[in-house]
Parts: structure tokens; sequence; C-alpha cells
């Protein structure tokens, strides 16, 4: 026998889950349009190089869906968005009018082990500015993200926006431990990873990279530093020329201005796990204390363009998962009552009579030309009372019924399924009322 599941970790949507992915997907467009951001889509395969240049160890060898076509071209399925959108750009990139404010909603793929909040399939939002290294690009996108987390109904009791600098980290890393370039790649890893291993494994796996004890103790004492205490493990000198500092200074700033600070905090644990990720970093986290995890995050990333020739485009931008949303969105009780039942169900009465089907057709088209969502009843031999069930049970208000009187007298019998009441009234009549 076939299995009548779908594959491990991907999804079926049935006509109640397409409500729900329909409206995350609707409000994220209408977010992203009052911001000006234009969409745009690519193909869910692109070649595999394009992955492994920059994507990030961990998906590129375990996670990336990977094959070769029949002219032995490698392949893979997209697991994010981020490098074909940059690929697009390349194409076009002279022809492209600068700044590039562009949003997608793509599905994506990884090889990961299903659990709650993350599977093998997803979709995302990508949002993204490419053409400006300022600040106020980085602020813009910050505030997208808060106004759509406010239009799903949050406030900054249940998320946080967490948020730090690559830069920053390269500043205590290379400037003020003097590490090697392939030490601070390993440390910056690890970094990413703290929250998963205990402090001895992340201290030896340390030490196997060739950092002493002091320095491993400044590398703890970095990830639990306050952005007003960072002069305690970083020079006061190294801090204030270091850019990803002034960056962070610039931003706190602008958000305290509009009232989105309370929105924000500082956390050197930011990191990102992507290689191309180059300046400033952030992840939106669940206050929820039964799902205190990362939602999303996004980077700045003003190099990837590079890999695909000698361009320069600065971007920064975020993707925003549906699984996580949906977890966040049901957790706080945000999710609003989606059932779309239609207005009316126009019944046939039971005898098999080209008159009843064509009045009841013609009563359909006239309350669809109004604006009504109206089901006819296709089988004209079933007893009305199966058909009453029936509205009961997809919870359709208003039955019209046309029966052997109605069809003579040319009206019609309204029925309401809530309370059980019903009125005859001319056919004319109840048609206008409703236009």
């Amino acid at each position: 026998m076939l299995s009548t599941q779908p594959y491990k970790g991907a999804r079926d949507f049935y006509p109640q889950d397409m409500q729900i992915r329909n409206y995350i997907f609707e409000t994220w467009k209408k977010v992203c349009k009052l911001y000006g951001y234009e969409e745009y889509d690519f193909p869910i395969l692109e070649p595999f190089e394009i992955f492994a240049a920059k994507t990030g160890e961990e998906i590129v060898n375990q996670q990336l869906f990977s094959f070769e076509d029949k002219s032995g071209r490698k392949l893979a399925m997209r697991p994010e968005i981020t490098p074909g959108t940059v690929r697009m750009l390349a194409a076009k990139y002279k022809a492209l009018v600068k700044p590039i404010r562009w949003f997608m909603i793509g599905n994506n793929w990884r090889y990961e082990q299903p659990q709650k909040g993350r599977g093998r399939e997803f979709y995302q939002l990508e949002v993204n500015i490419f053409g400006s290294a300022n600040i106020a690009a980085d602020f813009e996108i910050f505030s997208i993200i808060i106004d759509l987390m406010k239009a799903f109904g949050a406030n900054e009791t249940m998320f946080s926006l967490s948020v730090s600098d690559r830069r920053l980290v390269t500043g205590l890393l290379e400037d003020a431990l003097s590490l090697t370039d392939a030490q601070i790649l390993g440390t910056r890893r690890l970094m990413d990873r703290r929250s998963k291993m205990s402090k001895d494994a992340f201290e030896s796996t340390l030490q196997v990279i060739g950092l002493d004890k002091a320095q491993i103790q400044k590398v703890e004492q970095f990830m639990s530093s306050s952005f007003e205490n960072l002069s305690q493990v970083i020079l006061p000198s190294i801090l204030t020329a270091n850019e990803g500092y002034q960056n962070l200074l610039n931003l706190f700033e602008l958000l305290k201005q509009v009232d989105l600070a309370k929105f924000c905090k500082f956390d050197p644990s930011i990191i990102r796990g992507f290689d191309y990720s180059d300046g400033l970093v952030y992840e939106v986290f669940d206050k929820n204390p039964k799902n205190t995890r990362s939602l999303f995050g996004g980077e700045r990333f003003d190099k990837l363009i590079q890999i695909f020739g000698d361009y320069d485009l600065p971007a920064t931008g975020f993707a925003m998962g549906d699984v996580t949303l949906n977890e966040f969105l049901l957790g706080w009780s945000l999710m609003p009552n989606l059932k779309q039942q239609p207005d009316f169900l126009v019944a046939l009465w039971p005898k098999n009579s080209i008159d009843y089907i064509k009045t009841a057709n013609y009563v359909a088209t006239k309350l669809r030309d109004a604006g009504k969502s109206v089901i006819v009843w296709v089988d004209p031999n079933t007893k009305l009372e199966k058909q009453l069930k029936y509205a009961n049970r997809k919870e359709i208000p208003q039955v019209v019924i046309i029966g052997k009187t109605e069809l003579e007298n040319n009206t019609v019998t309204i029925k309401d399924m809530q309370t059980g009441s019903q009125e005859t009234k001319p056919l004319d009549k109840f048609l206008n009322d409703i236009s």
C-alpha cells in the first residue's frame, strides 16, 4: 500500500491550513508594501556552488538537498533565499535603480531532524535593502521587523530583537586577542553554537583551536557583557575605533528617537551561522517561557555579491519563517479566527427538474455579482434535510430554498441556520436587498 503521508518534515496544506498560510503571507506582503518594497521570485533549484561558496558549513555539508541532473550539473534545492537573490541582482546589476528594496516569499528545504517549530520544508519572507551601507538602512529593516510583529498583534512583552555586530567580534578576536584568521573563524563558529554547548565543551574546544585560558576567559566575558560594559573586555582605544561599535551606538540612538529601543537589546552572543554575515547581526526571540527560542534573524552581507564578480552592492536584511511564526502566534493566542465559510447555500428541491437548477444558478449568479460567496447544491435528488445538515456542518449561515411553491410564485425562502427561523420573500426584493 502507498503511504498517505507527505515526505518526512514536509507538510500538506488542507483548506484550514491554507487559511493560516494565506493570513501570514498577506500580512507579510501588506507591511512590506507599506515600506515601498517590491516583490520578486526565482526557481527553487540553484547551482550547488552558489550555496557552497558562502552559505555556511553546516547547511552545505549536512542539510542541503543536492543532486546531479541528466547533464551532470550539480544542483541544490535552496535552503535559503539570500544567495539566489544576490545572483539575480548581479545579473542586472547596471540596470537596477539603487537602492533596491525587495521582498520575496519562497519555499526552502533543509535536511534537518523535524521537531517543534522546524521541518525540512518551510516558507520564508526575505526582506532586503541593497545599495546602502548607511545605518539608516539597517534602522529601516529593524522598523519593518517590529511593524511585522505588531501587525500580527505582538508587543514588546512578547518578543525581543537582539543585536550585535560581526566587526565588534572581530575587534575582540583579532585586535584584542590577536588570534589568527583560522582561530577567528573557528572561535566565531563556536560562539554561534555556545547556547547549545556545555561550558566545559565550549572551553575545551576553544583550547583545541589554540586559545589559552586568558583568551578563553575574555571570550566568555565578552559573550555575557552589556553594551555599556564592553570597555571592561575590549580596550577603550580599540573599542572606540571599531566600526561595529560605532554602528551600534548610532543604531541605538535612532531607535530611541522613535520609541523602538524598547523592542531591542544588545546581545554579544548573536553571531549568525552564515559565512557571508559581515556587519550588523540580529535575531528575534520569543519571550514566551514555554518557547524561549530564536524566531528568525538577519544581518549585513555587503560582500556576498562578490561571489559573482567585481560588484559593489552593500546589503542588509532578514528572513522570517512561517513555521516558527505560527508557533509564536499560537503560543501567545494571537492567531485570529480564520474560518471562511460561504455566505449562502442555494438548496435544490429534491426533484430532477431543469427549472429548479436554472433558478438556483440564476440566484447564485446574482448573489455572487453582489460579492457574496455561494455554494449551489449539485445533486437535485438529495433530500432537503441532508442539504441543511451540510450547511450546518460547513457553518454556512443562510440557506436559500427554492421549492415548488417558490418556483410557481417567483419567491425564495431564506433559512437562518443559527436561529432556525425562515422567511419567504419575492425573488426580486431578496436580490435587491442583497445588492
